[in-house]
């Protein structure tokens, strides 16, 4: 027999039949004497009524490891460029490109490994992309000069990319529809983990390590992403995708390990594709939204990445006798917040209302950093800064994942994180250049400000809001 499960969350309109799940796991060819027939639902219908489960959990701690991992990367560098200029005389120029080049990387495994992971399934990249970033992080530690810096960096953001892509687009392919927003936010409170132990990384190791410091660091960097990919490997293929393949048994056995409650693969309803094209994309049926997402990111990108590689040197500029490792840590603290406030908007208010609110609100404390002119003033804004941008970034990944159908889904996190990181590069150039141009702070942070209202303006203008929408 089959038990009825009805789903408790509805929010509105008449109630619904959420999910069967089989009793006996029968045969895939039994019927069931009709029963099956009004069991015809999706896999959407099976994740709401199994409801968040101890699986659900492990994955999110799983992923963010792995999460952790990508900011601890990403801020280093900005603790390391000093280093490398005074280790071997370089200039500007070849700091930018350092600073870059993991960006650069990530541009392209975003693109790459998103795309694959529609085509081949999403649990092959989902190890292997971690395995990649942290080899090449680990041989970074045993650069002879610049060029070969540049190229293990590089290598590192391809797989940096590919796990900005494949780890969202797997994990909310877990996830019940009605805690998928919240526990995809909640993936975020790993970023400023990982910020954190940069910070304190950094400090042990550049401050406190000697002349070889900077190679040990990039050892210690790498042992947190070798432990996610042994972890990583637990984990099973996307049951959206197994279901649009047609592979209805696969499908069942991974909802059974999700839910705990065994599934009937005759039971399971999906429309297979087993062919999609990215072109699809900037096709008229998704247009708008791919601008929505290329331009909400690229905001999100450009504000974040000039300002926290320039941060170090905007405290010491600043000449407010500010310690820079403070200042991380203080921008970190704030993001635990920032993230708190941001998962639990996404699902009282939506996810629209929420990115567009913290855009916002991150442009009008940037510009307050802006223009600050004393300690208190000065320390409140970099704290907001934090807070906003980084909880914009919690609103940006669920409603990002829920804008795309399953068939484009890492595809369409591929163009968020391909294009984003291609605007990230500029980020930093582009505030590097008005420092030099102005002499001073205002107009780079006025610059940031811009770009995040900017972003503002684009999700209030092309976002619809997908608070409740099922994934298709």
């Amino acid at each position: 027999m089959y038990v009825i499960i009805q789903d408790p969350t509805t929010r509105k309109g008449p109630s619904h039949e959420h999910s069967i799940f089989s009793s006996d796991r029968p045969s895939p060819r039994r019927q069931g004497r009709g029963v099956s027939v009004a069991a015809r639902l999706d896999i959407e219908d099976v994740l709401r009524a199994g409801g968040l489960t101890r699986f659900h959990k492990r994955a999110v701690v799983v992923t963010g490891l792995a999460w952790s991992s990508v900011a601890l990367e990403i801020v280093l560098i900005g603790f390391t460029l000093p280093f490398f200029g005074a280790l071997w005389g370089l200039g500007g120029t070849w700091l930018g490109l350092l600073g870059s080049a993991a960006l650069a990387g990530s541009l392209l495994g975003s693109v790459v490994f998103g795309w694959l992971a529609d085509r081949i399934g999403r649990r092959r990249i989902f190890q292997f992309s971690i395995l990649w970033y942290a080899s090449f992080t680990a041989l970074t530690a045993l650069s002879t000069g610049p060029e070969i810096l540049l190229s293990f960096r590089f290598l590192a953001g391809i797989g940096l990319g590919a796990m900005l892509v494949v780890d969202p687009a797997l994990l909310a392919e877990y996830l019940p529809p009605q805690r998928r927003g919240r526990m995809m936010v909640f993936l975020d409170f790993f970023w400023p983990l990982g910020f954190l132990g940069a910070v304190g990384l950094s400090y042990v190791f550049l401050v406190h390590g000697g002349s070889n410091g900077w190679r040990y660091l990039f050892l210690a960097a790498a042992t947190p992403a070798v432990l996610a990919y042994v972890a990583r490997r637990t984990l099973p293929e996307s049951p959206y995708f197994l279901a649009r393949r047609g592979r209805f048994d696969e499908a069942a056995a991974v909802l059974e390990r999700i839910t705990g409650q065994p599934v009937d693969p005759t039971a399971l309803n999906a429309i297979p594709e087993p062919h999609a094209s990215v072109r699809e994309l900037v096709g008229p049926q998704l247009r708008k939204t791919a601008l929505l997402v290329v331009g909400a990111w690229a905001a999100l990108n450009i504000s974040y990445y000039a300002l926290f590689i320039w941060l170090p040197g905007i405290v010491a500029l600043g000449k407010l006798g500010l310690d820079p490792y403070l200042v991380f840590a203080l921008i970190a603290v704030a993001q635990f917040p920032g993230y708190a406030a941001s998962l639990w908007l996404v699902e009282s208010w939506g996810r629209k209302k929420t990115l567009l609110t913290f855009l916002a609100l991150g442009a009008i404390a940037a510009f307050s950093f802006a223009v600050a002119s004393s300690t208190p003033v000065y320390l409140a804004s970099i704290f907001f800064v934090g807070f906003f941008n980084l909880g914009a970034w919690g609103a940006i990944y669920p409603y990002t994942s829920e804008l795309f159908p399953t068939r484009l889904r890492a595809s369409g996190f591929g163009l968020a994180e391909g294009s984003g990181k291609a605007f990230a590069m500029a980020g930093p150039f582009l505030f590097g250049f008005l420092l030099t141009w102005t002499g001073g702070t205002f107009w780079p942070l006025f610059f940031v400000a811009a770009t995040m209202l900017a972003g503002a303006v684009i999700v209030a203008t092309l976002g619809r809001e997908t608070r409740g929408e099922r994934l298709s």
